[in-house]
C-alpha cells in the first residue's frame, strides 16, 4: 500500500509538469464552455464532489447515442464518438485516442479544456489523472452510475483506494444544467418487427438457444442492457439511435423462459400492441430498475448473468452472492455474433447492392472531375446517399460517411462539414469509408481513390496496405484462434517500409444492427472479453497507412468466417475468410513491382469475379461501367527485368564464358 501511495504522489507531480503539452490552440470553430463549466462546478460543490467524470455513453453503453444523450458533446464541444471528459473545480480535460486528435483540436474548447491525447508519450491515463487530482483535494470524485460501466467503476475505485478514496454516485449533473429549450428532444420513433424472412429465426428459437447458454454456465437469469442484443433477441428494430436500428430497451430472460416468460422493457407508446413478441411480458421502460430489484430478491433466482458492459447502476442492484462471476460476455452477444443461414445469405446478397452504389458513385465523381466540375467532400457523400436510397431494402447509412480528400484522409475518423469541406481534386487521394443499413444486412466498405497520377509514395503505401488486406483474406487458421493472432498479417508488408497504422485490423459487423459488433475482432491489443473466431462471424478487413498532413490510405472489405479443411493428422477443423465485398481496388494506385505472383493472382481473380457480377447490373450507367472496367483490368506481366540471372543459371556455356571474362578483366 505504501508503495502505491508513493507512486501516486510521484506521478501527481509529473502530471502537473506535463500539463503544458496537453493544451490545444483556441480556434473560432470551438464552442465557448465557460458558462457551462461554471454552472457544472456549482452543482459539483452542491454534491460535495471535486471531480466529475462525463462519459459519451447513454444508459446502455452505446457507441452511438441520440442527440438527447450527448452530454459529453454539450459540455465540452467535442463531437467525436470516443472520448471521456473530466471536470474538476480548477481544470477540465478530455481524453480521446489518435483517431480523433485532429477533430478534437478543431472542436474542443481549448481555452478551457486540456486535450489528453491518449496513448501519446507523457499523457497520463484517465484513471491515473483522476487519482492524481483527487489526491490534491479533500473532496471525492463522482460520476453518474447509469452512464458508467461497472468495469470502469471497479477499476477506478481500485486505483482510488490507494489514497483512501472512492467514487461517489451522483445524479446526472449535466442534465440538470442543460436548458430544456436547448436540449434535443428524446427520440420516440416507432418500434417495428424484423421480418422472419430476414431474421431467419423466431423469437422462441432464439430464446431456446439463449436459455441453453444460461444453463451451460449454471445461471438462472440474464439481464440484457445492450440495445443491439435486445433488438436481435426479440426480432424488433427501431430508430432511436442514429445509424443504428435500435430503441431504448432492457430485457430480463430466465433459463426456464417457458414458465417464467422473458420481460421486455420499452417505451410502450413506441410499440404497437399488434407487434408485441409472443409469450413475452411487456413493461414500460422506466420500470426496469424496480423490476430488476424484485427479480434479484426473488429466492428462485439464484445466479444472475450480466455483461461487463452493464452500468454500475444495474450491477449495484444485484447481491454479490447472486452474480455470475467472473463477469463474462452476454449469452445473446455470443449467439448473435454467429449468424444463422438466412442472416449469412442477407449479408452476402446486400454486398452486391452496395457495390452497385459504390460504382455508380465513383463513376459519377470521376465524370464530374473529368468535365472540370468542382465537387467537395460533403457533395460527394451526399451523392453517395442518393445512390444508396435507390437500392432495394436500404434503410439508412450505417455511420456518417468518412469523405476525405488529400491530407484529410490521414485523419482516421475525419468528418467533413459543409462549411469547411475540401474540393476533391485529381492531384490528391480521396478516401471514402461508408456503409449501409439494409433490412437484410449491415455493410462497411472503404476505398481510397486517385483520379490523376499518384505520387510514388502514395502508390507504395497503397500497395503495402493492399498486401495486408490480401494476406488477412488468405489466412487459414484452426478453430479456437483469436483474431489478435492474425493481426500481424495485415502489417507485415507495411513493416518492411517502416509503416504501420494506429487502429485494429478488423471489427465484427452486425445484421441490420451495429456496424461494430463484438466479441470478435482482429487487433493486436489484448482484451479479456475478446472471443475466438467462429464459423458464421462477420468482420472487416481494414489495414491502412496515414502520413500526417500529406495523405491517408485505407482499404476495407467485409468478410465472413467459414469452414475450411480438416487436418488429415488429427481431424482438427480449420477456418478461413470469405471476402464478400465486391468493389474493385484502385488500379492506378497499385505498384505491381511490389507484388508477389500470389498477390497478382488474388487481385486478378477478385477483379474478374467483381466484373462478372457487376457488369450486367451497371449496363445502363456508362460512367459506372467505365469506372468498373478501368479498375478491373488484369495486371499485365512485368517486363523481363532480372531475367539475365535466370538465363545464366540455365546455360553452362554462358557461365564458363562469363567466368573467363571476369578473370581476364
Amino acid at each position: 500500500m505504501m508503495f502505491a501511495v508513493l507512486t501516486i504522489l510521484i506521478t501527481s507531480s509529473l502530471f502537473i509538469n506535463i500539463t503544458a503539452q496537453n493544451t490545444c490552440t483556441p480556434r473560432p470553430t470551438q464552442k465557448d464552455t465557460s458558462t457551462i463549466l461554471a454552472k457544472l462546478r456549482q452543482q459539483m460543490q452542491n454534491e460535495g464532489i471535486g471531480i466529475y467524470v462525463i462519459f459519451a455513453d447513454d444508459e446502455h453503453g452505446s457507441e452511438y447515442t441520440q442527440p438527447y444523450d450527448k452530454r459529453r458533446d454539450w459540455i465540452a464541444g467535442f463531437r467525436g464518438s470516443a472520448g471521456t471528459a473530466v471536470v474538476t473545480l480548477r481544470q477540465a480535460a478530455l481524453w480521446t485516442d489518435g483517431r480523433y486528435f485532429t477533430q478534437a483540436e478543431e472542436q474542443l474548447d481549448c481555452a478551457n479544456w486540456l486535450l489528453m491525447r491518449d496513448g501519446n508519450p507523457g499523457v497520463p491515463t484517465l484513471i491515473n489523472w483522476i487519482v492524481s487530482e483527487a489526491n490534491q483535494t479533500n473532496l471525492v470524485p463522482g460520476t453518474t452510475t447509469v452512464f458508467t460501466s461497472t468495469t470502469w467503476w471497479s477499476s477506478a475505485n481500485k486505483a482510488l483506494s490507494a489514497i483512501g478514496k472512492e467514487l461517489r454516485s451522483v445524479d446526472d449533473l449535466v442534465g440538470r444544467i442543460w436548458p430544456v429549450n436547448e436540449r434535443p428532444k428524446e427520440s420516440k420513433e416507432p418500434i417495428v418487427t424484423h421480418d422472419i424472412v430476414y431474421a431467419g429465426e423466431t423469437v422462441a428459437q432464439k430464446l431456446e438457444r439463449v436459455a441453453t447458454e444460461i444453463k451451460r454456465l449454471g445461471a438462472t437469469t440474464t439481464v440484457i442492457s445492450s440495445l443491439d442484443e435486445v433488438a436481435w433477441l426479440f426480432n424488433l428494430r427501431g430508430a432511436d439511435i442514429p445509424y443504428n436500428a435500435y430503441f431504448k430497451s432492457y430485457a430480463i430472460v430466465h433459463a426456464n423462459y417457458e414458465t417464467s416468460p422473458p420481460e421486455l422493457f420499452v417505451n410502450l407508446p413506441q410499440l404497437d400492441v399488434s407487434k408485441y413478441p409472443p409469450n413475452v411480458r411487456l413493461y414500460d421502460y422506466p420500470t426496469f430498475r424496480s423490476r430488476l430489484y424484485t427479480t434479484a430478491m426473488d429466492s428462485s433466482v439464484t445466479r444472475i448473468w450480466v455483461s461487463p458492459k452493464v452500468s454500475q447502476a444495474i450491477f449495484s442492484l444485484i447481491p454479490e452472492n447472486k452474480l455470475l462471476l467472473p463477469l463474462t460476455n452476454s449469452p445473446v452477444q455470443r449467439i448473435k455474433a454467429k449468424k444463422n443461414s438466412q442472416e449469412r445469405k442477407g449479408m452476402q446478397d446486400c454486398q452486391i447492392r452496395d457495390a452497385v452504389v459504390r460504382m455508380k458513385h465513383i463513376g459519377w465523381l470521376e465524370q464530374q472531375l473529368n468535365e472540370g466540375k468542382s465537387i467537395n467532400e460533403t457533395q460527394s457523400s451526399d451523392q453517395l446517399l442518393v445512390y444508396q436510397k435507390q437500392q432495394n431494402l436500404f434503410q439508412f447509412p450505417s455511420f456518417a460517411a468518412i469523405s476525405a480528400a488529400g491530407d484529410r484522409a490521414a485523419v482516421i475518423h475525419y468528418r467533413a462539414e459543409p462549411e469547411t469541406a475540401r474540393p476533391i481534386t485529381k492531384d490528391a487521394v480521396y478516401l471514402l469509408d461508408a456503409g449501409s443499413q439494409y433490412l437484410d444486412c449491415t455493410t462497411d466498405i472503404t476505398r481510397t481513390h486517385h483520379f490523376g497520377t499518384p505520387k510514388p509514395l502514395e502508390k507504395r503505401a497503397y500497395t503495402r496496405v493492399l498486401q495486408g488486406v490480401l494476406d488477412i483474406a488468405d489466412a487459414v487458421f484452426p478453430v479456437g484462434m483469436y483474431g489478435r493472432s492474425l493481426d500481424h498479417l495485415a502489417r507485415m508488408h507495411l513493416y518492411r517500409d517502416g509503416m504501420n497504422f494506429g487502429h485494429g485490423t478488423g471489427h465484427g459487423i452486425g445484421h441490420f444492427l451495429g456496424v461494430h459488433e463484438g466479441p470478435q475482432r482482429i487487433a493486436s491489443a489484448y482484451s479479456e472479453y475478446e472471443e475466438v473466431l467462429a464459423d458464421g462471424m462477420f468482420l472487416s478487413d481494414e489495414p491502412g497507412f496515414y502520413k500526417p498532413d500529406d495523405f491517408g490510405i485505407r482499404i476495407e472489405n467485409d468478410m465472413e468466417v467459414v469452414l475450411a479443411n480438416k487436418s488429415s493428422y488429427d481431424n482438427k477443423q480449420f477456418l478461413r475468410f470469405n471476402t464478400i465485398t465486391l468493389v474493385p481496388y484502385e488500379r492506378s494506385l497499385i505498384d505491381e513491382t511490389l507484388l508477389t505472383n500470389a498477390h497478382i493472382n488474388a487481385i486478378d481473380d477478385y477483379h474478374q469475379k467483381v466484373a462478372k457480377i457487376l457488369e450486367p447490373l451497371l449496363k445502363d450507367d456508362e460512367s459506372a461501367l467505365k469506372a468498373l472496367r478501368s479498375r478491373t483490368e488484369l495486371i499485365k506481366p512485368l517486363p523481363p527485368t532480372g531475367n539475365k540471372t535466370v538465363i545464366v543459371g540455365n546455360s553452362p556455356l554462358l557461365i564458363i564464358f562469363l567466368s573467363i571474362a571476369i578473370m581476364l578483366f
